[in-house]
């Protein structure tokens, strides 16, 4: 009995496995540490983003609607169900909202009920991993574009970047209406820059595209800022299908079948209002079309503007009078569609209305564009109004093509141009 008791003490066969027996559930705690924290980290990081852009589309909310608390929390939950779908989906994601209408503040808060293998024994803020962003209105802010179209079946974005296009939207706001998921579109190497961008529905952005900052989704729609805008009278024509190729001045009045300015004509427009009817407004060759107190309004069939590459136009609100602040004005009653093919533009119908600005000296272009029931096309090789106080587009569409660059200022305390109402308001940034 000795002998094999000596024996087993001295028998080392099984050290191997008693040291794995020992150490396994240290190691298995380790592992499952690193799974945690590992998944801590991923869920901390979404939430945050999350809870930064639903506390900025909370607080747009508060700016636009107006109202209660209720409306508030809608807003901050459908943001994060719709960006946190794999964490709301059994119900272990709350969001709470604060809102403080003194300062204008919006709390969220973003709680996430998860179960860690070992992370909450060493860790009490393991479990609900929660993350919190507040968002308030600043200042005052100017929504320098706002795309009105609806969603077709093939033209989606209202506001759509072709191929190295760029959006430089100086301390204002860019904001699309289309509820689609494509809302907003940047193609290839495009870009937009702007205080603020939003889009009441989706957003689609090529991997070399940049978007700054981050587009906000799932925005509120804008109204229109102008629907009770009255339209001006029209008058007798002053003219019909006016072909000008010569040095002149034009006095305000009704153009009926439009105007044609051509050759090397050098325009001038007296202060007032300009009525183009049944037809379009045309400069061409190496025209030029200046104005300083001069608006637009666009009626009947054809009333387009047509500025070509190698003209030159300077034009500037009226500072007074029906249409002040606004350089052009669409009829809301002008027949009109948005039925067509982005991709194949050369089969555009003749009912979509489309407005171009090709010009390469179109740099000052003061004052609002008002032009909801059609397509403002910019495809400029120069950039388009960046010596402007400011511009502000309220479109159906707006495509820029193959990169032209349309700088948006939002100097209009430097101008006697007003801007219209609607279009100023108080925006939405992050205070911690």
């Amino acid at each position: 009995m000795f002998r094999k008791l000596r024996s087993f003490l001295a028998d080392v066969s099984g050290n191997f496995a008693l040291t794995v027996a020992v150490a396994a559930p240290a190691v298995v705690g380790m592992a499952g540490l690193a799974v945690d924290y590992t998944t801590l980290f991923k869920h901390r990081q979404s939430l945050q983003e999350v809870a930064d852009s639903a506390a900025l589309a909370a607080t747009r909310e508060l700016m636009i609607a107006g109202t209660g608390e209720s409306q508030i929390q809608s807003v901050a939950e459908s943001y994060a169900e719709a960006h946190l779908p794999d964490l709301s989906a059994d119900g272990s994601l709350k969001v709470t909202t604060k809102v403080n209408k003194k300062t204008n503040k919006v709390t969220v808060d973003l709680a996430y009920t998860w179960h860690p293998m070992f992370a909450h024994f060493f860790d009490q803020s393991a479990a609900p991993i929660m993350s919190q962003a507040v968002a308030k209105l600043a200042g005052s802010g100017l929504t320098c574009v706002i795309g009105m179209m609806e969603p077709q079946i093939l033209a989606k974005a209202s506001i759509h970047l072709d191929h190295k296009a760029k959006i430089v939207a100086d301390g204002c706001s860019v904001h699309s209406n289309s509820h689609d998921t494509f809302g907003l579109r940047v193609d290839s190497a495009a870009s937009i820059s702007a205080e603020s961008v939003c889009s009441a529905g989706g957003y689609l952005k090529s991997f070399d595209a940049e978007i700054s900052p981050a587009p906000l989704s799932d925005c509120p729609k804008i109204q229109d800022p102008l629907a009770k805008r009255k339209a001006p009278q029209v008058k007798d024509c002053r003219a019909e299908e006016l072909v000008i190729d010569k040095n002149t001045t034009l006095k305000p009045g009704t153009y009926c079948g439009g105007i044609t300015i051509k050759g090397n004509a050098r325009v001038t427009l007296d202060d007032g209002i300009f009525v183009i009817k049944d037809g379009p407004l045309i400069v061409t060759d190496q025209a030029n079309l200046t104005g300083k107190k001069a608006s637009f309004f666009l009626t009947g069939e054809d009333s387009i503007f047509e500025f070509h590459a190698g003209t030159t136009i300077s034009l500037s609100a009226m500072e007074t009078g029906k249409l002040a602040g606004l350089l052009f004005y669409e009829d809301r009653n002008v027949p009109h569609s948005f039925n067509f093919n982005p991709f194949l533009p050369q089969l555009t119908p003749d009912d979509v209305r489309i407005h171009k600005i090709s010009s390469n000296n179109a740099r000052n272009l003061i004052g609002t564009l008002y032009l909801k029931n059609s397509v403002l096309l910019i495809n400029a090789e120069a950039p388009v109004a960046d010596a402007s106080a400011y511009t502000a587009l309220i479109v159906g569409r707006l495509w820029l093509q193959e990169g032209p660059t349309l700088h948006l200022n939002a100097d209009y305390t430097e101008t006697e141009v007003p801007v219209p109402d609607g279009l100023i308001g108080r925006a939405p940034v992050l205070v911690k």
